[in-house]
């Protein structure tokens, strides 16, 4: 327990700030002399308030932790640049102590791991005082406190996520203490089992989403008991995983990737995320149009639309921001939009873009079944524009001068991730900022960790807790839901289930981590890459003879337009494409009705290659140079095993005697 004078000093600093223009942030902030701050249930609040207040910070989730800095790149998303510059280090496995080279992530006394520490800190005075003072048989209290839990559980997952094994700290800072302001790393399997504790007491003391107290109800912008058992069932998996560790918990330690813990404690914890997973879809049903919504599009919807109600959106917890003024979800991970657009799009006066940081590779483009309507809400191989450069193409009734908003073909290499679009925000944006929700978890993640656990994921163990569900039929209303067809549960086919479910939402790396397959995966992909760079001659396309997508990959894409003014927000002329033909397998040739003259709709792209007659090349170039993609720099393929966690930058070093690298960082 700590002393309360020192409580009470540091909640004056917590309570001074805020992230979001709701009544939860605009209570009073407690003040320093006051001891009945945690008394009071509304000043307690805003001691929370004081944590997610970090959240809007630039290198915590407003950007750095929250865009595709954190997860990219995988075998299904890869982090994009412009043309002139080349890839950054931590977008290709290249990080090194020092940072990147860009200076994004070790910006002096503000950088990610500042934050995620910071954060645990302003949690940890929050959870001390609760436990001093407040009444904890009080409802409010009790939600209050398994907000704190459930918070400190998430910031520690994201530092393990990121860095391995982290310094382990539940209690608030002791300044007598030099191991409390210098702590060490500790074995993340010692974390691990505190937040278990942590989370099972979060979800017991607090209530559904339709019973959480004052501001909290009904919306995913706070936490509640769904979430709380959902994060314990991903913590789970992860934790019965396996993982890249030291042998030993000593600097220059050697390094192995193996599961974390021995085979009996592997079916505990498959056990204990069966029973999660059972608790939530206990209260959230598991049919399609409850809480998995019938349409996947719409999922997205309403997130970019602000809709933060628990029963309109799929999403059991988001990390809010206020529209317009705080946040650069969309902006970083959003569709491709030109600045020329930016302002013609419905709800959108002001001018700025979408930077569309996260492309899909043309490889997992193919992938998806061509009847799954996850495929085109997922991978967006087009871009808004407004000109006259290309109107003819789109209507050759249109005037040669004529400016016009619409939908363009990207090439190959700029197929963006379509899951964020401005098209959908409801609110007038008026510059990067576009404050739109990051979201942390989605329950048909819920149901698929169900079907995975109950298989016993790559464990290689069976669970012992009998099934309250079928774990097949629960799988399969995934499917369902995407228009397929059921399929056997399999562990191979859940692993590409989840690429299809949640490309895009920083997921898929720490899947394939947990799974033992993540440098195995990404070298695979590394390959594919090299499939789009053959040329035949200057004036022909990709050829893909020899290679396993051989008479299966159009060597050109074909689109339709349609015209809806309803997207522009100043009666533009709009064009947007319907029919993507091409980009999937065995959809070769042309499309049927098209000939030279007559096209029947359609309009053809060469989407493989660039440059004028004389000049083409492919405009996929494999490399970490300037226009080139990769999965991973080239040079790092033999370390890439060692890199699945970025190393502690040497601003964290210098300020912490007692912490040091490991994988040879």
């Amino acid at each position: 327990m700590k002393h309360s004078a020192y409580i009470l000093v540091l909640v004056a600093l917590l309570g001074a700030t805020s992230c979001k223009d709701n009544a939860f942030f605009k209570t009073e902030s407690p003040s320093a002399m006051d001891v009945t701050v945690f008394t009071s249930p509304t000043q307690t609040e805003q001691v929370i308030a004081g944590v997610y207040a970090l959240f809007a910070e630039q290198n915590s989730y407003r950007s750095r932790l929250g865009g595709p800095w954190v997860a990219m790149n995988t075998d299904i998303e890869n982090y994009s640049t412009s043309s002139s510059s080349a890839l950054p280090d931590y977008a290709t496995y290249a990080l090194t102590s020092e940072g990147d080279s860009n200076g994004d992530l070790i910006a002096v006394k503000k950088h990610p791991w500042a934050y995620l520490t910071m954060a645990i800190e302003r949690v940890n005075i929050c959870i001390d005082g609760m436990e001093e003072f407040s009444d904890l048989t009080n409802k409010h209290f009790q939600y209050l406190y398994g907000e704190a839990l459930a918070l400190r559980a998430f910031l520690y997952l994201e530092m393990i996520k990121l860095w391995g094994d982290v310094p382990a700290q539940f209690h608030a800072m002791d300044v007598n203490d030099e191991m409390s302001i210098y702590p060490s790393k500790v074995d993340r399997n010692i974390i691990f089992e505190q937040l278990r504790g942590d989370l099972r007491k979060a979800a017991e003391m607090m209530p559904p989403s339709n019973e959480c107290p004052g501001v909290a109800i009904h919306t995913v912008e706070r936490m509640n008991r769904q979430f709380a058992w959902g994060l314990l069932a991903r913590m789970d998996l992860m934790y019965a995983g396996k993982a890249l560790r030291p042998y030993q918990m000593v600097p220059g330690s050697g390094y192995h990737v193996d599961f974390n813990v021995d085979a009996n404690k592997r079916i505990e914890l498959l056990n204990e995320v069966i029973e999660a997973c059972e608790a939530v879809m206990d209260i959230d049903g598991v049919n399609i149009g409850g809480k998995l919504k019938a349409n996947y599009e719409d999922v997205f919807r309403a997130i970019c639309g602000s809709i933060h109600t628990y029963d309109a959106t799929e999403t059991l917890w988001e990390i809010p921001f206020a529209d317009n003024i705080r946040g650069q979800w969309l902006n970083r991970m959003g569709a491709y939009t030109d600045k020329t657009a930016f302002g013609h799009l419905i709800h959108t006066t002001g001018s700025s873009k979408s930077n569309g940081k996260v492309v899909i590779p043309p490889f997992f483009a193919y992938e998806f079944d061509a009847k799954d309507t996850r495929k085109w809400v997922t991978v967006n191989p087009y871009k808004w524009t407004y000109d006259a450069k290309n109107n003819q193409k789109i209507d050759s009734a249109l005037s040669t001068t004529e400016s016009i908003l619409y939908q363009i073909p990207q090439d190959a290499n700029k197929f963006t991730l379509g899951k964020y679009r401005f098209e959908w925000i409801t609110f007038d944006m008026q510059g990067d900022d576009d404050g739109i929700n990051i979201p942390i978890m989605r329950y048909s993640d819920i149901l698929l960790m169900y079907a995975e656990a109950a298989i016993g994921s790559v464990c290689e163990v069976t669970p012992t807790r009998a099934l309250k569900y079928d774990p097949a039929t629960i799988f399969n209303t995934v499917r369902e839901r995407a228009g397929l067809p059921a399929i056997a549960l399999t562990m191979e086919n859940i692993q590409k289930e989840r690429a299809f479910e949640f490309c895009g939402e920083q997921i898929r790396k720490y899947d394939l981590m947990r799974w033992g397959i993540f440098a195995k995966t990404l070298k695979e992909a590394q390959d594919k890459y090299y499939y789009f760079t053959k040329m035949r001659t200057d004036t022909t396309i990709i050829d893909f003879s020899g290679t396993p997508y051989e008479g299966r990959i159009n060597d050109k894409m074909y689109v339709k337009f349609e015209r809806n003014d309803d997207f522009a927000s100043d009666n533009s002329k709009t064009f947007r494409i319907t029919d993507i033909y091409g980009l999937a397998y065995d959809e070769m040739g042309t499309p049927e009705g098209w000939d030279e003259t007559n096209h029947s709709g359609w309009r053809r792209a060469e989407i493989y290659i660039g440059g004028s007659e004389g000049s083409k090349v492919p405009v996929i170039e494999v490399g970490d140079g300037a226009g080139q993609m990769c999965v991973y720099r080239p040079s790092m393929e033999d370390k890439l095993e060692a890199r699945q966690y970025w190393p502690l930058f040497s601003v964290i070093l210098s300020s912490n005697h007692n912490l040091y690298n490991d994988y040879d960082y």
